[in-house]
Formats: structure tokens, C-alpha cells, sequence
């Protein structure tokens, strides 16, 4: 088809030009040629404005000294994305008659079917019938079109624009709805799949959970609700009872409540984490939250189920109309009292009850209940015998008091003829026996067989019990067994006063840290500082120094930062402090701690050693010092530098060092997180996500295809360093020219199969597709015998390439324990031989060793042979785990790859399709469980499981 075309400009058309090809609507600069196409319509219809939206300023700005400016808006206009916008439908119609006639112009069409019509002046429900709307066109020369229908959408529905949602009406409920279609499509993808609980688990955290943030763009509108927050806070504690993590207080406020002091003890230490988790809603609707609500007015019983059913007004009864006691109270029972013994509890559970004040005592008879508002309306009983204790309680209706608030007129109780009603709250609600069944308008009088003293003795004691109210006055939590006061700053008196100025004095100090076997348990950290004075008669200036050590973990900056809050500690009030370092990490810290800009960030607990800086933060306001850090060179000849380099490093063997008090610097915080007796000073995220992830790994190795990994206990041949391993596994190659992201995701998915035994194997496919794969098929490549991951390596059409594969990793190990001893200025051949010698280099089906190379548990002495020649034990745990994964890149392309290529040739023969492998195994076949290893002989001894998981953790913060 021959065309032409011609561009408008601003000064007049161009030449005619012949249009050879067009551009298609998915093109990637189809949406700028529109922009430029459309550029006409949009001038016209701004200067053909009716009844434009007006957009206020002081509708979007509160303040008096903005002068208020209007801007006129009719439309909205993104690439090809366009937007009409109007305060009036005769606005709409003036601008749809402008498009029409453009569209004519340029020999155009808009496809009206698609046209969406949003209204802010349709009703308020979703019930009405939505009508079309008729917009009445302008005929003229250009356009022949008299009318549009339209049928505009709910006010209450959700629609987006530009990529985000909006509604009229203000609703989350789309949001719900969104969040809830993701979940359920996450639950129908993974229906089918055979996932246990905590596989389940890891997926929601790994791909659901991230998502909904996405969703959710303000958080505000949930995290404001109540039942959002009691949710969250109580799962977050039930997920804590499960873990060695523990909150604990740091330092005594009177602002923050201790609810962990005795005789307030929190349910959940007290049950069991599966009945608690069960029970959870049922406690927060009968707002139990503590022990020391279930104990009797003694404090050493644990309350009848009979006597907190019959006082308490939310009674519990089953289908039959029993009250029986609930699960949780039986959990509670059986975790708290002695066995036979009446219900008396443990010792650590006895408490004594703290007297509250006077509690007025209101009789009243219950019209409605409101259990979501934990509200119920009463009518207002009084008594005449308030002034003789041990007569029994007579009540009569109150005439009407100062306490009456009427009924609103649409209240279906407003006919009530009480004089006297309220609202009161049921968690102060009890419920007292009397001689009357029910209580009509027309009874005058009501008995009981309690008297008032009864009421006093056992009534208003319980009650105390029900409401909460914890003792503010005792003494302050302890933390690793050092009690902590409410002292201001940690005075330090174990360490030596600098020569203390006049008020408003400038120090000078000069502060250095040591760390040495990091990675290690012999791990140690020293600091000091050394006071400069000059002009003083001191002999080279210096007026006196200190040194000391620190513990738990252990970093080079946390002992710079250390040496800084000691410093701090001991300074006078109000004075200018000049601070000499070579750590430009340290002077980082303190920038940002003088600006407050530390505390204040949402990255603060994500930085490592949060709780020193906070004190060294707190320090600074709190003492209102002026901090000048200064900048030094390591090493280059500075005599204070070099001294306080030197009594840092001489700290551990020092007699007069001692250690700085982990109370004295986490003390800046009400709460501190603490694992296995040590604070945490890490990202507290990052740190359960390991604990977890450890977990796991513990877990995963329980399996019967790692038990040879216990059998693998030679420290000087072959025991598996786990914590190698794991960052192994979860190690990434650098993307290259040669290596893409499609590489990589094939090599980590080959990676972890190995690592799981979990490869598509013959001896695997046979158990779980053996309606395909029958028990006569043999190696595809040899014939000879049955194929499992020891025969893939032991293949003998593989054979020489895999030992040429190996000896490729033993060189290439041994090149760089030759560059760290040419670092280290030291003869590496007692390591290169010492690795020679190590069993894993003999491939054979009866070492577990080398099994364990290649499938990934890698030795610990890999990692000591970098050590021993100097190198940080960080560093060679990113060498040994780059090599094991240059290793598994060989072994991919070299045996993988080619078997899997003889693999499908052979299926090809034997017609198991592509189809076939992806469709469901037939369900009425005989489910069977895979057993590898079959080729391999059993474990002849087998160790004790080592406890991974402490380890992991536990050493990193010490």
C-alpha cells in the first residue's frame, strides 16, 4: 500500500514523504511518536478549557504565609496514556467533541468500547444500579458522532492508573482482596507439592512475604488497628519461646513496665508453644495475659477451674453445655503445679500479690453484652447494707444517680423504663449469685447469699488478679549476672582518671584498638588511650593512659569505638574533646553519633556494635561534649600513636587490664536482645535469620542420606567445617563476559542438587517414576552397572576426566597457599604436602571422604592451612569457597552436561517423552521412598550429632 505523510510544526507542514514501513505499537519509541502525534489535541484542549478540576494550594498546604495559587487541570497525559479530566459533564462533552474532531483530522479512531468513566458523584453503595452515562457530542464538519455512552465504575471499586490503585471511597478492601488472591494462589500452586511444615514455612518467607510489602505501600492504616498489633506482638513472643533469644532489661524506667518481674509472670514461659499458639485468641479474649491472674489471693495456689468459670463472666462451655476446663488452663496446670498436690505451684511460681487501691463494688443487672468493644450495658442496682459487713447483700434498683447516660433514640433499648444505665467494661465484670433466675422490670428486689465481707475477702482479691497492674518499684532486671542500677554513665572506676582541667578545658587523646585470631576462639580485642598535655612538664607530653580489653563480637572497629567511649566516660562535663585515631571507620561512627544522626536513622540497628555507639552517643549529649575527631596515619612515625598502638596490643597480657563490663555499654536502651547469655550487638534480623537458617541446616543434616558425615571426625584428615560449607553453598560467581545470570542460576541449581543428592539420577528416577524407568535399566554410558552419584564419578567412560577435574582442584588449591606464603614471606611446603596427603583426593567407594569433597562438605583444614600462613580466616573462606565453585563449574560442563546429553539420547530410544517425565505419576501405583547411597557401604561408626547450631552463632559474637 503506498503512503504519505506529512509532520505539523510550529511554523507549518512539512513536505509530503512516502511511507515505506510502519511502526508497530509494541515498538519501544512508538509511545514518543504519540506524545509528538497528540501534542496538538492537548494544546487545543488547554486553550478550550471548561470546567476544569482547580487545584488549591491551601487545600495541599496548611500554612497562612503560603500565598494561595490555583492550577487548572483537564488532562492527565503519560506517553499513551491519556486522561480527561473535568469538574462538570458539560466540561466532559465541550473536550470529547475536541478529541473526536482531532481524530478525523488525522484520519484516526479511538475505540470507544474502552473508554472508563470515573465519578466522585455516584452513591455511596454497592447495591444501586449503575446506569450509562450519555454525553451529548457537538456536530460540526470534523465529527458526525452525536452521543457516547459510558458506564462508569462502583465509587466503591478499586481501578489504577498509571500503575497505582485508587479509591473514591477511601477503602483497604481491595487491598485485602489483593492480598488474599496471592495468598490463595500461592496455597493452589503448592497444593499438590509434597512440602513439609517447614518447607511450606520457607517459602512463605522466601517468596510470599516479600511481596506483600509491594502491595502495601502504607502499612500506617494495619499497624494502627489493635487486634493487628496484639497479633503481632504476641506471635512475635511465641516465635522468641521457641529460640534461645530472650529480651531482657537493660537499665529500670519507671516509663517502660517490667512485665517479667515475679508475681506478673507472661503465659507464654509458662505453656507449652503449641498450646499457646492454639489458645492465643481464646487468652486475649478473656484478657488473660499472666500467671498471677490465676493464682489464688495467697499466691501459692493456682485457681479452680470452677472458680474462674463461675466469677468470670465469659464462661467457656462445650456443645453439650458443660463447662469443662479448657486445653490451655489443663497446659497451664500441668507447667505450673506440682503433681498432686492441690494446685500448688512450683516455687519460682509463688508470688505475693501487691496490694492495690480502694475498689468501689457497682451491682447492676446486664442488658447487652458488646464483646468486640468488651463493653456491656447495665441497669444500676443499689444496696442498704453497705454500712453492716456480715449481713447478706440486698439490692434494689437505683433510682437514678449521676451516672445515668440516656439511650440515643435509635437504640433498640431506648424503651428501657430504667432510671439508671451505663456502659461499664467486662474485664471489671463479675458474677454474683443471687435468689432470683431472672430479672424482669417489675422486680423491686434481689437477694444473695454472699455478704459484703465475702465480697471483700475473695471477690475484690480476685478482681485484683484480673486487672492488670504490675509493681513499678522493683529493683531492675539483671543482665548476664551483673545487676544493673540506674547510675547515669558508667563511671569506670576500674580504670585510671586522665589529669582532669579546668571546666570547658580541651583534652587531647590519642585511642587505638587490637584485634588478633579473629575467625578463632582464641579470639582477643585491646584498646587504650593516651593523654596528651602539652606545655605541662609531662615527660613527652603524654599524662597518662589506659588499657583494657573487651569481648563478644569481636571487630577492629568495635575496639577503636571502645577505646573512644572510654574516653568519653571519663572526661569532665561540658568540655571539648579532640580524639586521635588512624580508624576512619571510628571517625565515621562519631559523625554520626555528634549529629544525632545515628540513633535517628532507620539503618541503626542494622549496623554492627549499635549498642556501644548508642553509649557513646548518649555519652556525648548527655555530658555535652564537643567532639573534634582527628585523622593520623598508622604507622607513620607518630610517637602518641604508635604508644597507644602498642598498650593496645599489649592489653591481653597486661595484669592491670581488666575487662570493660558488657552491662556498662548496653545500657543505653531499655531492652537488649540477648542469645545464649550474650547481648546482641548485630543486625537482630540478620541474626534470627541465621539462627533459622542453622536450624535448618541442623535439621537437613538429621536425614539418613548425611549420616556418613559423622563418620568424617580426623580434625588432621578430613572433618567438614559446616560453616564452610554453608557459605559455600550460598556463594555467587562474578557474572562475566563468559559466565551470565542464565550460567549462574544453572550452576547454583546443580550445586545445591549435589550438595542434597537430589540429582535426576537412574537409581533415583527408578523409585520415583518407576512407572517409567523399569529395575533392569543400567548407566546409560557403560552399561555395567547401576547408576547413582558414586557411579556417576566412578563411571568408567568418566573416570579420567574426573581425576583430571580433581587434580585441577588440588592445583589449583596448591597455587594459592603458594601466593599466601609468598605474602606471608613464608615456605608453604609443609601445607602443600600436608594437603597432598589428605584421603579425599582418592576417589573410591569406600572413602567418605572424598564423597564428601565433591558433594560439598568441605574439611576444616582447608581453611587451617590459610590460617597457619597468616592469612584471615574470612579471606580464606572466600578462596576455598571460590575454588569449590570454579570445582563445580567443571564438573557441570565436563560430566553433567555430557551425561545428560547421552541421557536423552537414550530416553529418545526407550520413547520416555518430554510429556511423559511432566505428567503425574499414576495415583493408583504403590508410593515408595528413596534410600540413596545403596552402592555405598554403611557408616561403620557413627559419632554424636554436633550441635551446629550453637556454634554458628555463638562463635560469631564471641
Amino acid at each position: 500500500m503506498k503512503r504519505s505523510n506529512r509532520v505539523f510544526t510550529a511554523h507549518s507542514d512539512t513536505p509530503s514523504y512516502q511511507v515505506h514501513i510502519g511502526i508497530d505499537q509494541g515498538e519501544v519509541v512508538s509511545p514518543l511518536l504519540w506524545v509528538i502525534y497528540i501534542d496538538h489535541l492537548l494544546t487545543m484542549l488547554k486553550k478550550k478549557m471548561i470546567d476544569p478540576y482547580i487545584l488549591r494550594s491551601s487545600s495541599l498546604l496548611s500554612t497562612a504565609t503560603v500565598n494561595t495559587s490555583n492550577l487548572a487541570i483537564n488532562n492527565l497525559v503519560f506517553m499513551d496514556d491519556s486522561t480527561l479530566i473535568s469538574s462538570s459533564k458539560a466540561g466532559l462533552e465541550h473536550m470529547l467533541s475536541i478529541t473526536e474532531e482531532f481524530y478525523t483530522l488525522n484520519n484516526t479512531s479511538a475505540n470507544h468500547q474502552k473508554y472508563v468513566l470515573i465519578s466522585n458523584t455516584l452513591p455511596l453503595t454497592i447495591t444501586t444500579t449503575i446506569s450509562p452515562v450519555n454525553f451529548t457530542l457537538k456536530l460540526s464538519t470534523l465529527n458526525r458522532i452525536s452521543s457516547l455512552s459510558v458506564t462508569p465504575i462502583s465509587i466503591t471499586s478499586s481501578f489504577q492508573f498509571l500503575g497505582v490503585w485508587f479509591n473514591i471511597k477511601g477503602s483497604c478492601d481491595f487491598v485485602k482482596k489483593q492480598i488474599a488472591g496471592k495468598c490463595n494462589s500461592f496455597t493452589a500452586t503448592f497444593r499438590l507439592a509434597r512440602l513439609s511444615a517447614k518447607q511450606v514455612v520457607s517459602f512463605i518467607t522466601t517468596f510470599l512475604i516479600p511481596v506483600s510489602p509491594l502491595m502495601v505501600n502504607d502499612w500506617s492504616l494495619w499497624s494502627n488497628m489493635n487486634t493487628f498489633k496484639c497479633d503481632y506482638l504476641a506471635c512475635t513472643i511465641a516465635s522468641m519461646v521457641s529460640t534461645p533469644f530472650r529480651m531482657q532489661h537493660a537499665r529500670f524506667t519507671s516509663s517502660l513496665p517490667d512485665l517479667t518481674l515475679s508475681g506478673h509472670t507472661p503465659l507464654y514461659s509458662c505453656m507449652t508453644l503449641k498450646v499457646f499458639k492454639a489458645c492465643l485468641n481464646i487468652l486475649r479474649k478473656c484478657h488473660l495475659y499472666y500467671l498471677s491472674q490465676l493464682i489464688t489471693p495467697s499466691g501459692s495456689h493456682l485457681i479452680s477451674w470452677a472458680a474462674y468459670q463461675t466469677a468470670y463472666i465469659a464462661r467457656l462451655a462445650d456443645k453439650c453445655g458443660r463447662s469443662l476446663p479448657h486445653k490451655w488452663y489443663l497446659d497451664i496446670k500441668t507447667n505450673t503445679t506440682l503433681p498432686d498436690s492441690h494446685d500448688h505451684l512450683y516455687d519460682h511460681y509463688i508470688c505475693s500479690l501487691s496490694t492495690t487501691s480502694a475498689i468501689d463494688l457497682v451491682p447492676d443487672a446486664t442488658i447487652t453484652i458488646q464483646p468486640k468493644k468488651d463493653t456491656c450495658v447495665i441497669v444500676h442496682w443499689i444496696s442498704d447494707c453497705l454500712s453492716s459487713s456480715g449481713d447478706v447483700i440486698r439490692l434494689h434498683p437505683c433510682p437514678g444517680c449521676d451516672a445515668h447516660i440516656p439511650f440515643p433514640a435509635a437504640n433498640k433499648y431506648s424503651a428501657v423504663t430504667s432510671s439508671c444505665t451505663f456502659t461499664i467494661s467486662l474485664l471489671k465484670s463479675l458474677i454474683l449469685l443471687t435468689n432470683c433466675e431472672c430479672i424482669r422490670q417489675l422486680t423491686t428486689e434481689v437477694v444473695s447469699s454472699y455478704s459484703w465481707a465475702d465480697l471483700c475477702d475473695i471477690v475484690i482479691s480476685y478482681y485484683r488478679r484480673l486487672n492488670i497492674s504490675p509493681d513499678f518499684s522493683s529493683p531492675s532486671s539483671i543482665v548476664n549476672g551483673n545487676s544493673i542500677g540506674t547510675s547515669p554513665l558508667c563511671d569506670l572506676f576500674c580504670l585510671p582518671s586522665p589529669v582532669i582541667l579546668l571546666p570547658g578545658s580541651h583534652y587531647h587523646y590519642y585511642t587505638d584498638g587490637f584485634l588478633i585470631n579473629l575467625g578463632s576462639p582464641e579470639v582477643l580485642m585491646g584498646w587504650s588511650w593516651v593523654q596528651i598535655v602539652h606545655d605541662a612538664g609531662y615527660l613527652n607530653s603524654v599524662a597518662t593512659y589506659a588499657l583494657d580489653t573487651i569481648r563478644n563480637w569481636p571487630s577492629s572497629t568495635k575496639a577503636e569505638a571502645a577505646a573512644i567511649y572510654a574516653t568519653l566516660c571519663v572526661s569532665s562535663d561540658d568540655s571539648t574533646i579532640s580524639i586521635y585515631t588512624d580508624s576512619q571507620a571510628a571517625i565515621d561512627g562519631l559523625h554520626l553519633c555528634v549529629s544525632s544522626t545515628y540513633t535517628n536513622s532507620h539503618l541503626y540497628y542494622k549496623t554492627t556494635n549499635f549498642e556501644l555507639w548508642a553509649s557513646i552517643e548518649r555519652s556525648i549529649h548527655e555530658k555535652r561534649l564537643t567532639i573534634l575527631p582527628v585523622k593520623v596515619k598508622g604507622y607513620d612515625g607518630n610517637y602518641w600513636n604508635e604508644l597507644a598502638d602498642s598498650l593496645a596490643n599489649s592489653a591481653h597480657h597486661s595484669e592491670s587490664a581488666s575487662l570493660l563490663p558488657v552491662a556498662d555499654y548496653t545500657s543505653s536502651h531499655n531492652v537488649c536482645l540477648v542469645y545464649n547469655d550474650v547481648v546482641c550487638e548485630s543486625n537482630p534480623r540478620r541474626l534470627i535469620k541465621t539462627y533459622y537458617q542453622a536450624t535448618f541446616m541442623k535439621d537437613l543434616l538429621a536425614l539418613k542420606r548425611f549420616q556418613f558425615t559423622f563418620c568424617l571426625c580426623n580434625r588432621n584428615d578430613y572433618m567438614i567445617d559446616w560453616k564452610l560449607t554453608w557459605f559455600t553453598l550460598n556463594f555467587s560467581l562474578i557474572h562475566d563476559a563468559s559466565f551470565h545470570a542464565h550460567h549462574a542460576s544453572k550452576h547454583y541449581t546443580f550445586k545445591f542438587k549435589l550438595f542434597l543428592d537430589d540429582l535426576p539420577l537412574l537409581k533415583k528416577l527408578k523409585i520415583t517414576r518407576f512407572d517409567l524407568y523399569i529395575d533392569l535399566l543400567t548407566c546409560c554410558s557403560c552399561r555395567d552397572r547401576e547408576e547413582d552419584l558414586m557411579h556417576l564419578i566412578l563411571c568408567s567412560k568418566r573416570r579420567t576426566v574426573m581425576h583430571q577435574i580433581l587434580q585441577s582442584y588440588q592445583n589449583h588449591l596448591f597455587s594459592k597457599l603458594c601466593e599466601a606464603g609468598d605474602l606471608a614471606d613464608t615456605d608453604p611446603t609443609l601445607m602443600l604436602r600436608k594437603l597432598s596427603s589428605l584421603s579425599c583426593w582418592t576417589v573410591s567407594s569406600a572413602n567418605w571422604s572424598s564423597y564428601a569433597l565433591i558433594q560439598g562438605c568441605l574439611p576444616r583444614i582447608f581453611i587451617d592451612l590459610f590460617v597457619d600462613l597468616s592469612i584471615p580466616r574470612p579471606s580464606a573462606i572466600k578462596v576455598v569457597a571460590a575454588i569449590y565453585n570454579n570445582f563445580i563449574q567443571k564438573l557441570r560442563t565436563h560430566i553433567w552436561n555430557l551425561h545428560t546429553y547421552d541421557k536423552c539420547i537414550w530416553e529418545d530410544a526407550m520413547n520416555i517423552t518430554l510429556k511423559l517425565k511432566t505428567t503425574s505419576r499414576p495415583s493408583n501405583l504403590p508410593t515408595t521412598l528413596y534410600v540413596p547411597f545403596s552402592s555405598l557401604p554403611p557408616p561403620t561408626h557413627l559419632v554424636t550429632s554436633r550441635d551446629s547450631r550453637t556454634d554458628w552463632i555463638k562463635n560469631s559474637m564471641t
